[in-house]
């Protein structure tokens, strides 16, 4: 029986990829919990557009009188950036969390 090591995502990438070649950006889903309502989500959507962030898909769940609103978007990220991506997000105000689905 032969078994395989993992191989971590950045060499799988630049096997695919090569030396020199800028990295692919593939569509990573989140779900992401805001508060603040409309104003609240408006927010993190103009925020994500100023931090170059490319936003495919975006679709929003919120209700009046609940304290929370649901996101459910997809962002073009590398390897590299997919694990920076929730912790930059987390940081911004008024974000409760950020999880990949």
């Amino acid at each position: 029986m032969t078994t395989f090591a993992p191989i971590p995502a950045a060499e799988l990438e630049l096997a695919v990829n090569g030396p020199g070649r800028r990295p692919s950006r593939l569509p990573r889903p989140f779900t992401m919990v805001t508060t603040g309502g409309m104003p609240g989500v408006m927010t993190l959507a103009s925020k994500l557009c100023e931090l170059g962030y490319r936003v495919p898909d975006f679709a929003v769940d919120v209700h009046e009188g609940v304290s929370c609103s649901s996101i459910s978007c997809t962002v073009a990220l590398t390897t590299d950036e997919c694990a920076a991506f929730a912790e930059v997000v987390r940081a911004l105000p008024g974000v409760e969390s950020v999880e990949p689905y």
